[in-house]
Parts: C-alpha cells; structure tokens; sequence
C-alpha cells in the first residue's frame, strides 16, 4: 500500500495572483523582443529598438512580479514542510467570520480563528485560509491541529482538513 503524503492547501492571495500575472506578462514581452530581434537581425535597422522596448518592458514586468510569486512559493514550502515535520498544538476553535477583505465570484470567505493559550500563559491567534462556504455547521470537532515551527508561532498552518468534510459545491 503507497502511503500519500499530505499536502497544504495555500490559496491564492491577490499578491500572488498579480505575481503570477506579472511574471508571465514579462516572459512574453522579453520572448518577444528576443524573437523580433533575432529574426529581423542584420536586415532591419532598427530591430535593436524592438529588443530595448519589448525586452525593457518584459525585464520591468518580470522584476514586479517575481518577488510576489517567489513570496507565495516559500510560503507554500514552508506550509508542506511544517505538514511534513509534525510539530502542532491543538488550537480551539473561537470564531468563524466573514472575510471582509476579499471577494470571490461576489461572495466573502470565510475564515476560522483559532485560540491556542502556551504554557507561558499567552494566547496565540490563528487564522485560516479563506473557504467558499460557511463551515460552522460542518464542524466535525471544536479543536484544529495547528502545525508550528518549534517555538516561532508567526508561522503555522492550520490543518482544517482534518475537521471539515470534503464539501462538493454542485
């Protein structure tokens, strides 16, 4: 029997979707220029200008967006790798909210927050990931693993698979 490694679930942000966009947007301007340079070469004077406005414009579109999809990349690695480690605490289950913030399809996301209190005495706030449907009906249990780098609560992934069935949006 193979055993499946679980992966994380990392929405996409906004940030990593003008990334991405920008990023591919740049690719094409660069191959562009590139191409137009390449093919027209020798024959046409001003070739070189297409390869300085084309491959200009793609290096500028390529610089905006490669940190944001570099950002969301790492971020994903370090979600699997907190998953792949094992290292959790079990958070209660506090609030289930609508994120104002974001619109999908011109719906609001929710969100879950999660209270976790350390044996310092601190309580440590976490959220979720946005979800499509309210999930406060569907809750199999009050209490969500939270997987945590060691010491360092700024970075965590809240495990909500494990307390939510699989929903089929028909």
């Amino acid at each position: 029997m193979i055993m499946e490694t679980k992966k994380a679930k990392v929405g996409l942000d906004a940030a990593a979707i003008v990334g991405i966009t920008f990023t591919l947007m740049g690719v094409a301007f660069l191959a562009a220029g590139i191409t137009i340079y390449l093919s027209l070469g020798n024959r046409f004077e001003g070739a070189i200008l297409f390869l300085y406005i084309f491959g200009g414009i793609g290096a500028l579109f390529l610089l905006v967006g490669l940190p944001f999809v570099i950002v969301f990349i790492n971020k994903k690695k370090r979600c699997n790798r907190l998953l792949k480690e094992g290292n959790y605490v079990m958070a209660e289950v506090s609030e289930i909210t609508r994120n104002y913030n974001v619109r999908v399809n011109n719906r609001r996301p929710y969100i879950v927050k999660c209270a976790y209190r350390d044996g310092y005495g601190n309580v440590h706030i976490f959220k979720s990931r946005n979800i499509l449907y309210d999930p406060s009906t569907i809750l199999k249990d009050n209490m969500v693993k939270v997987y945590v780098d060691g010491e360092n609560y700024k970075h965590y992934y809240m495990d909500l698979d494990e307390v939510l069935p699989n929903v089929i949006e028909h």
